[in-house]
């Protein structure tokens, strides 16, 4: 059997309702309508983290944020910058990891070896 082609697209803080095939009259996205009009959409979906950085490594990864270590948004201020600021408080915002370890396996790998391109 002949592999599907994949073309795997994703937006940052793009919401469900901002294209136009979603039914946006704001904006206009002829392209990407077109694309989904032909292809697989995926109409109920679940974010594992409420900002992007952690989100974004769990699509990559398929693990739940605290299990790939991108707790928060990649920039945002960790317990251990506070503390080097001298902004102490009862409660920091924990340490976190600044960008997928070597050892995470991807998508993209799982893909590029059952034999597709990946970039």
């Amino acid at each position: 059997m002949k592999q599907p082609n994949i073309l795997y697209i994703l937006a940052d803080d793009l919401g469900w309702c901002d294209l136009s095939i979603e039914g946006s009259t704001l904006y206009e996205s002829p392209n990407i309508d077109r694309i989904g009009s032909e292809g697989m959409r995926f109409m109920q979906g679940y974010a594992a983290c409420q900002v992007c950085s952690p989100s974004r490594a769990s699509i990559l990864t398929g693990k739940y944020t605290p299990r790939h270590g991108i707790t928060d948004w990649i920039g945002a201020p960790s317990g251990a910058d506070w503390r080097r600021a001298g902004r102490f408080s009862k409660m920091l915002p924990p340490n976190y990891e600044r960008r997928l370890r070597a050892e995470e396996i991807t998508f993209a790998e799982v893909f590029r070896r059952a034999g597709y391109r990946t970039f």
